[in-house]
């Protein structure tokens, strides 16, 4: 109770005092201006996508506010808008205290506390060590020649983050001899698979940079897809963030204000060895809404999706934009049509293949997710296609785009426009329709129409 108590008082006496000095560049996403009793939002974009109102109705006047108020509406207290939403307890609260602390340039030392060592996690860390140092010995070379042969640059191999697993005898001896225990290497399963030796490494950090977990990829293209890449064994990735986020993490808060995520982990190191800094991966194709809220409280005001051009890549980004979504707070979500890679089939090989400006190029395709997820809901529906085509896809698109909340308003409005003109129909015929026999609904329950099975009866 005393120590939370300290820090309550440090976030009264020094925290919200500063924040209030500086709330422009603590949270430059609402656009802060001074008025006469404070602060008033000016950023129309961001106001109306993240809570629903013209940027004028959201202030935060007084002294010191601990928050910010919607006319008209609730107060939202800045340590419930970093926590996505939900007023922190515990150890959450001083995680939190501490954001908005750095946020406003507020020294935290006062509070700082030296967190007991977890020998684990320092074992991780020596051992990926290890693994940097045998990637520029005469062990790595098998792997830097493979390295190469995938477009990195060799000058850039060394610095790319990546390591090459030494054997592992070579490898218990140096654990050894920095001081782990027989039975702490053994429970850490960095030695528990004989097929980790000479492969290509890397380690999947936390936010704070500590490594979780390790992941390991042949040197051979031959190997099954089940075998190509290997995690370690006991450790879940399931709480981790993106790979790689912890890199984007170190930069200012003005420099990285907009995420690119892809799929797979090499993307990541493709892109990094060509100085491309704010890019993480999901290492797969699935993605949960408290991902896109905790990038909202990290400051991301955008992420751009760039998945594999394959089927599992195209609905991996449905997906991802449904649950975005579905999350109380979220940055801008942006699709990168896979299509736009071709020939190649994702990131790494577009880099690889054609160079960083391909890469950039691709990135300014992008477009709003919502539009594109309710676009891939028509299927092969156009202005020629049978009427009875035409409008069942428009029934799919108008069903999803229903579901969404308010904060997504105008990203609802720009999807009506884009299916519209796909299916040949004029947007405010489609509105009218998508009103009436989707989105009223969410209001006023089912209607006997409703029951009824329904052509859309739009006007072209």
């Amino acid at each position: 109770m005393n120590e939370q108590q300290s820090i309550v008082d440090f976030y009264t006496e020094f925290v919200l005092p500063g924040l209030a000095e500086r709330l422009d560049t603590a949270f430059p996403e609402f656009g802060w201006q001074r008025d006469a009793r404070g602060w008033i939002a000016t950023n129309e974009e961001m106001t109306h996508r993240t809570l629903g109102v013209r940027a004028n109705r959201v202030v935060a006047h007084g002294p010191a506010p601990r928050g910010f108020l919607i006319h008209g509406g609730e107060a939202t207290l800045w340590t419930a808008y970093v926590n996505g939403g939900s007023v922190p307890k515990g150890v959450e609260f001083v995680r939190v205290v501490k954001e908005i602390a750095q946020r406003s340039g507020t020294d935290t030392s006062p509070i700082e506390r030296p967190a007991p060592r977890d020998h684990r996690i320092d074992l991780l860390h020596d051992f990926f060590s290890l693994c940097r140092r045998e990637l520029a010995a005469e062990g790595g070379s098998r792997a830097r020649e493979y390295l190469e042969r995938r477009g990195l640059p060799v000058d850039a191999i060394e610095h790319c983050g990546l390591g090459v697993v030494p054997n592992p005898a070579s490898s218990r001896r140096a654990l050894q001899a920095a001081g782990y225990s027989e039975s702490e290497i053994d429970r850490s399963n960095v030695l528990a698979d004989s097929r980790w030796a000479g492969r290509v490494c890397g380690a999947w950090r936390d936010e704070s940079g500590r490594v979780r977990t390790l992941w390991t990829r042949a040197l051979d293209d031959g190997e099954t897809p089940g075998s190509r890449y290997l995690y370690l064994r006991g450790a879940s990735r399931t709480d981790l963030p993106p790979y790689g986020l912890s890199r984007v993490l170190k930069q200012p808060l003005p420099a990285r204000r907009q995420l690119v995520l892809v799929e797979g982990l090499f993307d990541v190191h493709q892109l990094r060895s060509r100085e491309v800094e704010n890019v993480a991966a999901l290492g797969g194709t699935g993605v949960r809404t408290r991902t896109f809220e905790r990038l909202a409280q990290l400051g991301f005001e955008r992420v751009t999706l760039c998945l594999d051009r394959d089927d599992a890549g195209r609905a991996a980004i449905g997906r991802a934009v449904e649950q975005s979504a579905r999350a109380a707070r979220s940055p801008a979500v942006f699709v990168v049509d896979p299509d736009h890679f071709a020939p190649a089939k994702d990131p790494d090989a577009l880099v690889w293949e054609r160079g960083v400006d391909a890469w950039l190029a691709v990135l300014r395709t992008a477009e709003c997710g919502v539009a594109w997820s309710a676009r891939e809901l028509l299927g092969g529906a156009h202005p020629e296609a049978d009427q009875t085509v035409r409008r069942a896809a428009l029934m799919r698109a108008g069903a999803w785009l229903g579901k969404l909340g308010p904060r997504l308003a105008l990203e609802q409005e720009d999807a009506v426009r884009s299916v519209a003109a796909q299916c040949g129909y004029t947007p405010e015929a489609v509105e009218r329709a998508f009103r009436s026999r989707y989105w009223e609904r969410l209001v006023d329950g089912p209607s006997r129409q409703d029951e009824r099975s329904a052509s859309l009866g739009v006007e072209r």
